[in-house]
Protein backbone atom coordinates (compact mmCIF):
# COMPACT_ATOMS: atom_id res chain seq x y z
CA UNK A 1 0.00 0.00 0.00
CA UNK A 2 1.39 3.38 -0.91
CA UNK A 3 0.95 6.06 1.66
CA UNK A 4 -0.27 9.31 1.75
CA UNK A 5 3.29 10.44 3.24
CA UNK A 6 5.09 9.86 0.15
CA UNK A 7 4.12 13.00 -1.01
CA UNK A 8 7.15 14.32 0.69
CA UNK A 9 9.91 16.18 -1.14
CA UNK A 10 8.58 15.18 -4.31
CA UNK A 11 8.67 19.38 -5.19
CA UNK A 12 10.95 20.79 -5.92
CA UNK A 13 12.68 22.25 -2.55
CA UNK A 14 12.33 25.67 -4.88
CA UNK A 15 9.12 25.33 -6.23
CA UNK A 16 7.22 28.52 -5.17
CA UNK A 17 5.64 29.85 -2.16
CA UNK A 18 2.32 31.87 -1.13
CA UNK A 19 1.63 35.21 -1.10
CA UNK A 20 2.07 34.95 2.71
CA UNK A 21 5.61 33.25 2.22
CA UNK A 22 3.99 29.39 2.81
CA UNK A 23 6.07 26.60 1.40
CA UNK A 24 3.47 25.08 -1.36
CA UNK A 25 5.46 21.38 -0.76
CA UNK A 26 5.00 21.78 2.91
CA UNK A 27 1.11 22.76 3.05
CA UNK A 28 0.86 19.59 0.32
CA UNK A 29 2.45 16.92 2.84
CA UNK A 30 0.29 18.30 5.47
CA UNK A 31 -3.06 17.51 3.40
CA UNK A 32 -1.43 14.18 2.59
CA UNK A 33 -0.43 13.42 5.64
CA UNK A 34 -4.26 13.66 6.66
CA UNK A 35 -3.76 16.73 8.65
CA UNK A 36 -5.42 19.53 6.49
CA UNK A 37 -8.22 19.94 9.55
CA UNK A 38 -5.44 20.78 11.96
CA UNK A 39 -3.80 24.08 10.87
CA UNK A 40 -1.12 25.74 12.39
CA UNK A 41 -1.40 29.26 14.02
CA UNK A 42 -0.36 31.42 10.58
CA UNK A 43 -2.64 29.00 8.76
CA UNK A 44 -5.69 29.84 11.04
CA UNK A 45 -5.73 33.51 10.08
CA UNK A 46 -4.43 33.18 6.14
CA UNK A 47 -6.82 32.88 3.14
CA UNK A 48 -3.97 32.20 1.42
CA UNK A 49 -3.13 29.01 3.46
CA UNK A 50 -6.84 28.27 3.84
CA UNK A 51 -7.01 27.95 -0.03
CA UNK A 52 -4.34 26.35 -1.07
CA UNK A 53 -5.22 23.72 1.12
CA UNK A 54 -8.78 23.35 0.65
CA UNK A 55 -7.70 23.22 -3.00
CA UNK A 56 -4.85 20.85 -2.44
CA UNK A 57 -7.59 18.56 -0.35
CA UNK A 58 -9.79 18.53 -3.69
CA UNK A 59 -6.63 17.34 -5.71
CA UNK A 60 -5.25 14.70 -3.52
CA UNK A 61 -8.44 12.79 -2.56
CA UNK A 62 -8.16 9.94 -5.49
CA UNK A 63 -4.04 9.28 -3.93
CA UNK A 64 -5.86 9.12 -0.60
CA UNK A 65 -8.80 7.09 -2.35
CA UNK A 66 -6.08 4.61 -3.46
CA UNK A 67 -3.92 4.57 -0.53
CA UNK A 68 -6.96 2.86 1.50
CA UNK A 69 -6.70 -0.07 -0.78
CA UNK A 70 -4.46 -2.69 -0.88
CA UNK A 71 -3.02 -2.04 -3.90
CA UNK A 72 -0.40 0.20 -5.71
CA UNK A 73 -0.41 3.93 -6.42
CA UNK A 74 -0.07 4.47 -9.99
CA UNK A 75 2.99 6.75 -10.52
CA UNK A 76 0.75 8.18 -13.26
CA UNK A 77 -1.84 9.58 -11.11
CA UNK A 78 0.96 10.69 -8.62
CA UNK A 79 2.53 12.89 -11.19
CA UNK A 80 -0.50 13.97 -12.29
CA UNK A 81 -1.52 15.57 -9.07
CA UNK A 82 2.00 17.12 -8.70
CA UNK A 83 1.84 17.96 -12.30
CA UNK A 84 -1.68 19.83 -11.26
CA UNK A 85 0.19 21.82 -8.07
CA UNK A 86 2.81 22.89 -10.28
CA UNK A 87 0.19 24.64 -12.78
CA UNK A 88 -1.38 25.98 -9.75
CA UNK A 89 1.54 27.75 -8.04
CA UNK A 90 2.74 28.91 -11.22
CA UNK A 91 1.25 32.41 -10.40
CA UNK A 92 -0.33 32.55 -6.40
CA UNK A 93 -2.03 36.02 -7.47
CA UNK A 94 -4.53 34.69 -9.72
CA UNK A 95 -7.16 31.41 -9.72
CA UNK A 96 -6.83 29.33 -12.75
CA UNK A 97 -9.39 26.81 -14.80
CA UNK A 98 -7.52 24.97 -17.35
CA UNK A 99 -10.51 23.83 -20.03
CA UNK A 100 -10.21 22.08 -23.52
CA UNK A 101 -9.93 25.10 -25.59
CA UNK A 102 -6.95 26.63 -23.00
CA UNK A 103 -6.44 28.37 -19.51
CA UNK A 104 -8.48 30.89 -18.22
CA UNK A 105 -6.87 32.97 -15.12
CA UNK A 106 -8.91 35.44 -13.20
CA UNK A 107 -6.44 38.36 -10.57
CA UNK A 108 -7.05 38.37 -6.80
CA UNK A 109 -7.92 41.80 -7.55
CA UNK A 110 -11.26 40.72 -9.09
CA UNK A 111 -11.91 37.99 -7.01
CA UNK A 112 -11.29 41.06 -4.37
CA UNK A 113 -14.00 43.70 -5.95
CA UNK A 114 -16.27 41.08 -6.91
CA UNK A 115 -16.69 40.02 -3.49
CA UNK A 116 -16.54 43.90 -2.13
CA UNK A 117 -19.16 44.79 -4.44
CA UNK A 118 -21.68 41.73 -3.74
CA UNK A 119 -21.72 42.65 0.04
CA UNK A 120 -22.02 46.10 -0.74
CA UNK A 121 -25.14 45.40 -2.09
CA UNK A 122 -26.73 43.85 0.97
CA UNK A 123 -28.71 46.22 2.66
CA UNK A 124 -27.48 48.30 5.29
CA UNK A 125 -23.49 47.11 4.92
CA UNK A 126 -20.65 48.92 5.01
CA UNK A 127 -17.63 46.97 3.77
CA UNK A 128 -13.72 46.81 4.33
CA UNK A 129 -11.76 43.95 3.63
CA UNK A 130 -8.75 42.62 5.49
CA UNK A 131 -9.50 44.45 8.32
CA UNK A 132 -10.32 41.04 10.09
CA UNK A 133 -6.87 39.84 8.88
CA UNK A 134 -4.29 38.94 11.85
CA UNK A 135 -1.57 42.58 11.89
CA UNK A 136 1.35 40.39 11.12
CA UNK A 137 -0.15 38.48 7.74
CA UNK A 138 -2.11 41.82 6.88
CA UNK A 139 1.73 43.51 6.60
CA UNK A 140 2.99 40.07 4.72
CA UNK A 141 0.35 40.47 1.93
CA UNK A 142 0.83 44.70 1.71
CA UNK A 143 4.44 43.57 1.23
CA UNK A 144 3.82 40.85 -1.57
CA UNK A 145 0.82 42.34 -3.17
CA UNK A 146 3.36 45.84 -3.74
CA UNK A 147 5.21 44.47 -6.76
CA UNK A 148 2.31 43.20 -8.70
CA UNK A 149 -0.27 46.07 -8.32
CA UNK A 150 -2.81 44.71 -6.24
CA UNK A 151 -4.91 45.91 -3.55
CA UNK A 152 -3.72 45.00 0.30
CA UNK A 153 -7.39 43.14 0.46
CA UNK A 154 -7.37 39.76 2.47
CA UNK A 155 -8.40 37.18 -0.55
CA UNK A 156 -6.19 33.71 -1.39
CA UNK A 157 -6.34 32.10 -4.77
CA UNK A 158 -5.30 29.11 -5.96
CA UNK A 159 -6.87 27.33 -8.79
CA UNK A 160 -10.96 27.27 -8.85
CA UNK A 161 -10.95 27.68 -4.55
CA UNK A 162 -10.87 31.36 -3.24
CA UNK A 163 -10.97 32.10 0.43
CA UNK A 164 -12.01 35.76 1.62
CA UNK A 165 -11.66 37.69 4.65
CA UNK A 166 -14.89 40.77 4.85
CA UNK A 167 -15.18 43.17 8.27
CA UNK A 168 -18.31 44.76 8.18
CA UNK A 169 -19.83 47.46 9.84
CA UNK A 170 -23.47 47.21 9.86
CA UNK A 171 -26.62 49.47 10.20
CA UNK A 172 -28.24 49.50 13.60
CA UNK A 173 -31.37 47.99 14.71
CA UNK A 174 -30.15 45.46 11.77
CA UNK A 175 -29.80 41.20 12.61
CA UNK A 176 -26.51 40.91 12.54
CA UNK A 177 -26.23 37.57 12.09
CA UNK A 178 -28.99 37.43 9.67
CA UNK A 179 -27.23 39.84 7.48
CA UNK A 180 -23.49 38.17 8.06
CA UNK A 181 -25.19 34.97 6.59
CA UNK A 182 -26.88 37.16 3.82
CA UNK A 183 -23.17 38.61 3.08
CA UNK A 184 -22.08 35.01 2.43
CA UNK A 185 -24.68 33.78 0.51
CA UNK A 186 -24.27 36.93 -1.88
CA UNK A 187 -20.71 36.64 -2.23
CA UNK A 188 -20.40 32.82 -2.89
CA UNK A 189 -22.57 32.89 -5.57
CA UNK A 190 -21.79 35.84 -7.18
CA UNK A 191 -18.07 34.39 -7.48
CA UNK A 192 -18.85 30.79 -7.95
CA UNK A 193 -21.63 32.50 -11.19
CA UNK A 194 -18.95 35.17 -12.78
CA UNK A 195 -15.51 33.93 -11.90
CA UNK A 196 -16.19 29.81 -12.15
CA UNK A 197 -14.91 29.34 -8.50
CA UNK A 198 -15.86 25.75 -7.50
CA UNK A 199 -15.17 26.64 -3.62
CA UNK A 200 -15.76 29.76 -1.93
CA UNK A 201 -15.05 30.23 1.77
CA UNK A 202 -16.28 33.51 3.30
CA UNK A 203 -14.70 34.70 6.70
CA UNK A 204 -17.14 37.35 8.14
CA UNK A 205 -16.49 40.04 11.22
CA UNK A 206 -18.62 42.46 11.82
CA UNK A 207 -16.74 44.92 13.97
CA UNK A 208 -18.62 47.66 13.60
CA UNK A 209 -22.26 49.37 14.19
CA UNK A 210 -23.12 52.42 11.67
CA UNK A 211 -25.32 54.73 13.48
CA UNK A 212 -29.03 55.79 11.88
CA UNK A 213 -28.83 58.51 10.02
CA UNK A 214 -31.04 61.61 10.79
CA UNK A 215 -34.24 61.91 8.56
Amino acid sequence: MTEPSQARHLLDPASQRLACGAGVDELLEQVADGDADRPNSHQRTCPHCQAAIAEFRLLWAPVQDYARQPVSLPQRLRRSVLQEVDRLVHDVWYTLHLTDTGAIRVAARVVAAIARDAAGRVPGVRVALGRSTESRIAELVARATSGHLHPHAAVGVLGRTAVIDLALAVSYGEPVHVVAHEVQRRVIAELKQNVGLQSVIVNVTVDDVSPLSAE
